[in-house]
């Protein structure tokens, strides 16, 4: 087994944020640290918000998108990723104000677990084997291994980080969604790109399009498209069906079809906390697991 060494994820939320886009508030509460089940590094709040940002149209024979007042300066600090992808500006907010929202990733930290290839919940080392890879959990997978293509999640792309095994079944247990867990190890979870709002010039105004949509770090298009999320090619899969049943057999131990049906009406004090044990696998919306899934494993 490898080891990945990362700061405290409260530490490493804030390097990542660029300069500017952290709200200032107190101090963060041992209730709601990020880093944990109930606050899920990757997981945005609902205090954290998009911040404004002037997107122009750069001069020159490559032109694409920019800021009009871009920032390009040290690490942690750009508003493009390595490769050249504008992101969008949302703020940051460290204190555990508002309530975990699972199903919209922050960009920045997001975009940090997907590149270091950490742990979505804790921001640390991933479950990781030398021999099998990365494991990635998945919550939309086959229903049983007769219902599985063989190659199913082959060459998939995929904007959820890997995880550890301890948050994994933790996780199993805390989130309704699920049901349909699907572990894999990865051998080479290749960079392919982003995903985002794709812009287009017309009349002289822009216009989006699309959104949610993969574009490849070589694709052209990746010059008109404002990032959320960052994307990885899974090559050498293997599904592990005897933890993907394990952790089947923990959800519906815990979420029984009557615990689902009255989940709406849950007291607002446990709501949070149910919420927070998921890990994030949905863009803006909710759309952007079914964007790939359609345009991918179709």
């Amino acid at each position: 087994m490898s080891t990945i060494v990362t700061p405290s994820a409260f530490d490493l939320a804030r390097t990542v944020c660029p300069a500017g886009t952290e709200i200032q508030a107190p101090s963060v509460r041992a209730s709601a640290a990020i880093g944990t089940p109930t606050w899920p590094f990757i997981s945005s709040r609902t205090t954290e918000q998009a911040l404004p940002g002037t997107l122009v149209v750069r001069p020159g024979l490559d032109q694409g998108l920019g800021y009009e007042d871009e920032v390009d300066e040290g690490e942690g600090e750009q508003d493009r990723d390595r490769d050249g992808g504008l992101w969008a500006r949302v703020a940051t907010d460290l204190s555990g104000a508002g309530t975990v929202e699972n199903a919209i990733p922050h960009p920045y930290r997001q975009r940090t677990l997907m590149d270091r290839l950490l742990c979505q919940v804790c921001a640390g080392s991933p479950e990781h084997d030398e021999r099998e890879g990365f494991l990635f959990v998945v919550p939309d997978g086959p229903r049983d291994r007769s219902d599985a293509r063989e190659d199913w999640a082959e060459r998939a792309l995929e904007a959820t980080p890997p995880v550890c095994r301890a948050d994994a079944e933790q996780s199993a247990t805390g989130c309704p969604r699920l049901g349909r867990a699907t572990a894999l190890w990865v051998r080479r979870p290749v960079l392919y790109g982003v995903a985002g709002i794709g812009y287009r010039l017309r009349g002289g105004t822009l216009h989006p399009f699309k959104t949610t949509v993969p574009v490849s770090y070589e694709d052209p298009a990746l010059a008109w498209t404002v990032a959320h999320q960052m994307v990885r090619r899974l090559k050498e899969v293997t599904v592990d069906w005897d933890f993907t049943e394990s952790l089947r057999s923990r959800h519906t131990a815990a979420w029984p079809a009557s615990r689902r049906a009255s989940l709406p009406s849950a007291p607002a004090a446990e709501l949070p906390a149910l919420q927070g044990s998921c890990p994030v696998a949905a863009g803006p919306a909710g759309a952007y697991r079914p964007a790939l899934r359609e345009g991918v494993r179709s």
